[in-house]
């Protein structure tokens, strides 16, 4: 439901930028459906149980264009599945893998120096395969996740090599009603960026991150901890930035730089780094990001430390499709990121698709979850799945 309510709000954004562009709208649209069953052998995420499920997952897929170079894409999907066995859990009504997903991608062109990028990804998910990818470790007993992302940037020429950006990122985060977990991080940035050659790009940015909680106050005997609402710790940071485009399709990424962390178990420096080296051709995306920052968990909220290190790859030969996914993952306490291990955990997801004709494709999909130490709760959170898929989308857009 809160995804939904995102949408009539940026259908006035895309109506008022185009209105503001003076110029015409052009409208397509794509219809699609999905059918899928498998099989999960931690339903509940305890290690209670398996059983066999069954999922429809209809989406529509909305394109905007505009002069300028404006575009907005909305992508929306809604899914409900069930258990083969509802009954051997404590389910309403059976309903099990219940997902609702939007995922909107905005550009804009103001002027000849000014452009502008939004991304907005907002999810609401049972299904394994959606919680799977948001790289969290989570604990034992939260099978619903409710995650919204959203990155903007506004850049703004001052020389032909030289710009500023202006950004804001966010992440909310929420397990359920009076969840520990359950915060949000709001990062507000300015920086500053010059081309030193034509395929390299220095930047220094100047970064807020405010992290807020929601309040929890869980039952006695639940055996986790209360969390006050409102702000608990600031970080203030500046990053030094290096971009190079190592081929027409493939770039790198490294950023890195001292933090001063502030409020709850605040009062001292923390570092961050990053390294992404993305490369996309018609055959072949893939994808690596190494990073070692503060972020926001499952655990509680507020800040922690969480190191990641992910690779993903989908390749394209002839009507087949194959994708692989795989990262490590690590969270830890401020005070003991490098002397203590903290929970630590993996996450593999492979696939397989085939084309029928111009509209449909057959797939089949696999992921493990599990924890790399932990061993007290690993056994509650490993979970494997099983997916076969048939998907329907309209070749040509109305």
């Amino acid at each position: 439901m809160a995804t939904r309510a995102h949408i009539p709000l940026l259908a006035a954004l895309s109506a008022l930028a185009a209105g503001s562009a003076s110029a015409k709208v052009y409208v397509q649209w794509k219809p699609r459906a999905s059918f899928l069953a498998g099989f999960n052998d931690n339903v509940l995420l305890d290690g209670s149980g398996a059983d066999g499920f069954g999922q429809t997952r209809p989406g529509i897929r909305l394109d905007l264009f505009g002069e300028h170079q404006f575009h907005l894409d909305l992508d929306c999907q809604a899914g409900i599945g069930r258990l083969l066995h509802p009954d051997r859990f404590a389910l309403n009504g059976g309903a099990f893998a219940t997902s609702e997903q939007c995922i909107v991608h905005y550009r804009d062109h103001w002027s000849p120096r000014t452009s502008s990028h939004v991304l907005l990804r907002s999810t609401y998910a049972q299904d394994p395969f959606a919680i799977s990818g948001l790289g969290l470790l989570l604990r034992a007993g939260q099978t619903q996740v409710f995650s919204t992302g959203l990155s903007a940037e506004v850049d703004h020429a001052v020389s032909p090599r030289a710009q500023w950006r202006f950004g804001f990122d966010s992440q909310v985060l929420a397990f359920g009603s009076n969840d520990p977990g359950n915060g949000a991080v709001f990062t507000p940035s300015i920086g500053y960026a010059y081309r030193t050659s034509p395929y390299d790009n220095l930047s220094l940015t100047a970064r807020e991150q405010l992290f807020y909680s929601f309040g929890a106050t869980p039952a006695e005997g639940s055996g986790l901890p209360g969390v006050p609402g409102g702000i608990l710790t600031q970080a203030h940071g500046v990053q030094l930035g290096w971009e190079r485009r190592l081929r027409p399709w493939a770039t790198l990424k490294a950023s890195g730089g001292p933090l001063y962390v502030t409020g709850q178990n605040g009062g001292l420096f923390s570092p961050t780094a990053k390294l992404e080296i993305e490369s996309i051709t018609p055959r072949l995306a893939a994808r690596l990001i190494v990073s070692h920052d503060l972020i926001i968990g499952a655990f509680r909220a507020g800040a922690i430390v969480g190191d990641l290190a992910e690779v993903g790859t989908l390749v394209t030969v002839g009507d087949f499709m194959c994708g692989l996914r795989a990262g490590v993952y690590r969270n830890s306490d401020l005070h003991s990121q490098f002397t203590a291990v903290g929970p630590a955990g993996y996450s593999g997801e492979v696939s397989l698709d085939y084309r029928i004709g111009r509209e449909w494709t057959l797939g089949l999909a696999g992921l493990r979850d599990a924890r790399l130490n932990d061993t007290n709760v690993g056994p509650q959170v490993d979970r494997d799945v099983v997916q076969l898929r048939l998907t329907w989308e309209r070749f040509r857009p109305f």
